[in-house]
């Protein structure tokens, strides 16, 4: 989960990764940046650590691991009421520079540009991880300060 409140100026990710049992969320704000292990219940404060919004709000993070994978376009379908193009994974396009061999899933991107939705597993012989992505929502966003970040 990613959200930025542009007009408040804080943000929030939330990681999880079933596999190696994490589960963090992060809380920046103009004071800085506070991340919350949801498992172990420590947090980290980082007051006056800068960040940027666009590194928040942007989708390189989402591509790069787009990139090594081989993919056919399938159909077209609508997302947010606008055209969009799914892709179906079919593989890794060169094996020997990725720690994968196989990937399968699904890729759907708006004519816009935009990512609106994936979901891939990809994998070798030692491991398998399944990767989900997906807009819920378009517009206006609320980020207020989560309820485990302490009041100072």
């Amino acid at each position: 989960m990613r959200t930025l409140d542009a007009d408040a100026g804080t943000a929030e990710i939330r990681f999880v990764d079933t596999r190696y049992g994490t589960d963090s969320h992060t809380y920046y704000n103009a004071e800085g940046v506070y991340e919350y292990d949801r498992i172990t219940g420590e947090l980290d404060r980082r007051p006056g650590e800068d960040w940027e919004r666009d590194r928040v709000a942007s989708h390189e993070g989402l591509r790069r691991p787009l990139l090594s994978l081989k993919i056919n376009a399938t159909e077209t379908v609508i997302v947010e009421g606008t055209t969009a193009v799914r892709y179906t994974v079919t593989g890794i396009r060169d094996p020997d520079f990725a720690p994968a061999n196989t990937a399968t899933g699904h890729i759907i991107v708006a004519e816009e540009g935009y990512i609106a939705e994936f979901n891939i597993t990809r994998g070798n012989e030692k491991f398998t991880r399944q990767t989900i992505y997906d807009v819920s929502e378009f517009g206006n966003a609320t980020v207020s300060q989560p309820a485990w970040m302490p009041e100072e």
